[in-house]
């Protein structure tokens, strides 16, 4: 595909740092965590089988693979949440036996999760010290003053003064409260007198943006000598960019190790799912050309403090990417469109009809507007069924009966299970049991069910893996292919341009650009990201 790239080292800070650490470790230090023939089962299912990883303290180490490859089985075990059926873990050489969170902590070991566990109307340094109250304490008082100045000073060691301690953590933004999880390892391996903790990085980069990404590499890099990391994340790319070396999960078994300088994600996805990545990976070769019919029409669109005179149209069966940084407004012009941000003037046309000013994520989706967020969270409801979570667009469908139709609940569940290829127990299965890209597809079958004209699909991809993406790219394909227009708001450059027939590039709140995208002349990332920038 016309620019693609594999992600070798890039210039720049964050490829200097890994090669200065990579020389510094060396093999001769002592492993800071080993584990040998680590074996876990459910059931009769081999989650893990004979799993054996070593972390140097300044190393960090990527572990990749698709979902269901064992990454979260392999966390847990070693962050003792799960006790393995076989093999042995040590710290800094010494056979220890896990019984919980608790105990890894003590021995320095710390689970940083996709989903933060912060207290948000906590403050700061109550959250970092949450449960070691007792180091704080004299004749069962807590000395509420000396745990504000042991984080404040923790804070300020590693440059982040502007973060004030005593704040509540609701106030502050994801990638802030991403550093305060990061430091909270190092206050609470401080309390238990280990120089150098174990960080367990499980998709930290699941919900930031472009720049908060950055963010956080930067943070990685500045505590990586203090530590020893192990990061995991679907997003190769920065996998390869941040880490020293690379394993590879495949089917519960550790399938290879291999060194992050030179490497391509093309291999990396070969080894992941058994197949490279090409041109069929974004199934290219099913782009077809729109049909005639305009089902959205934007003009002089505006939004305080979001965008500002953006038009633009799109048509039955085509595929527009929307490219830009934070704070671009790409996303807010996905939200507005949707009905889910409120405060915008300009016209909006569905189907030729003109949207009313009072804008509603109910009025758009009675227009026929579907719309899946950046967090797929926001549309899931885990404890409930596949089949109810599908069917929650057909009981707010205008004109549709009260009732619940059971029957015919269980008939579209059971139709569009095959038709998107959803990996699941059956349609009675919970939705929490289904992984994140299935998940996406049973919101896409949502917003199906209610004969959709147009989807606005905010990062449909975030925190999937490379098999599930493809397949995500496949049912896109299918939807446009019947007609439907598709909005896709991405931070990756690379299925942007991979998917679209066009792409509108955003700077500032402005609509700067629009680059055709056809199969057979796909423009480069270093075309769109000189408009970005």
């Amino acid at each position: 595909m016309a620019g693609s790239s594999s992600a070798t080292e890039r210039p720049g800070t964050l490829g200097a740092g890994r090669t200065a650490a990579s020389e510094r470790i060396g093999n001769a230090s002592p492993p800071l965590l080993e584990i040998r023939n680590i074996g876990k089962s459910f059931g009769g299912v081999r989650a893990l089988s004979g799993v054996s990883l070593t972390l140097r303290k300044g190393e960090v180490i990527g572990l990749v693979g698709e979902n269901g490859a064992g990454k979260s089985t392999l966390l847990k075990t070693i962050s003792g949440n799960l006790r393995p059926d076989s093999g042995a873990l040590f710290v800094s050489g010494r056979d220890v036996s896990l019984r919980n969170y608790a105990d890894a902590n003590r021995e320095g070991i710390f689970h940083i999760y996709q989903d933060l566990a912060l207290i948000p109307t906590l403050s700061v340094y109550e959250n970092m010290l949450l449960a070691h109250e007792a180091a704080f304490s004299r004749f069962g008082v807590i000395d509420n003053r000396a745990m504000l100045r042991h984080v404040t000073d923790l804070l300020a060691e590693f440059g982040h003064e502007r973060i004030d301690a005593s704040r509540k953590v609701e106030t502050y933004d994801l990638s802030t409260r991403q550093v305060i999880e990061i430091i909270k390892s190092f206050a609470l391996a401080k309390l238990a007198g280990i120089e150098s903790p174990v960080m367990l990085l499980d998709e930290p980069t699941a919900a930031l943006t472009g720049d908060e990404v950055e963010f956080l590499m930067r943070l990685i890099q500045a505590t990586r000598e203090r530590a020893a990391i192990i990061y995991v994340s679907h997003r190769l790319s920065e996998v390869i960019e941040i880490s020293d070396r690379l394993y590879v999960l495949k089917d519960g078994a550790m399938v290879a190790e291999l060194p992050a300088t030179g490497l391509a994600e093309n291999r990396l996805h070969e080894l992941m799912v058994g197949r490279t990545r090409d041109e069929f990976f974004y199934c290219e070769h099913k782009q077809q050309e729109p049909q005639s019919e305009v089902v959205l029409e934007v003009g002089g669109l505006s939004r305080t403090g979001s965008f500002a005179d953006v038009a633009f149209n799109l048509r039955g069966g085509e595929i527009l990417g929307v490219a830009g940084l934070l704070g671009s407004g790409k996303s807010d012009l996905g939200g507005v469109l949707a009905g889910a941000l409120s405060g915008a003037t300009g016209t909006i046309r569905v189907g030729g009809t003109i949207v009313p000013k009072n804008l509603s994520i109910r009025v758009m989706s009675d227009l026929g507007i579907g719309y899946l967020p950046p967090d797929r969270r926001d549309g899931v409801i885990p404890p409930l069924s596949v089949a109810s979570n599908m069917s929650l667009a057909r009981l707010t469908r205008h004109g549709e009966p009260y009732w619940l139709n059971l029957a015919g609940e269980r008939r579209d569940a059971v139709e569009f299970v095959a038709t998107l290829g959803i990996k699941t127990a059956g349609i009675d299965a919970q939705m929490s049991t289904l992984s994140g890209g299935n998940q996406q597809k049973v919101l896409l079958a949502r917003w199906l069910l209610r004969q959709t004209k147009v989807l606005i699909l905010d990062n449909p991809t975030n925190g999937v893996d490379a098999g599930a993406k493809e397949e995500i790219y496949g049912v896109l394909r299918r939807i446009a292919a019947e007609g439907v227009g598709i909005l896709l708001v991405s931070d990756d450059l690379l299925e942007l341009i991979g998917l679209s027939n066009r792409i509108l590039v955003m700077r500032g709140g402005t609509l700067v650009r629009e680059v055709p995208a056809p199969p057979n002349g796909k423009p480069g990332e270093v075309e769109l990201v000189a408009d970005m920038v």
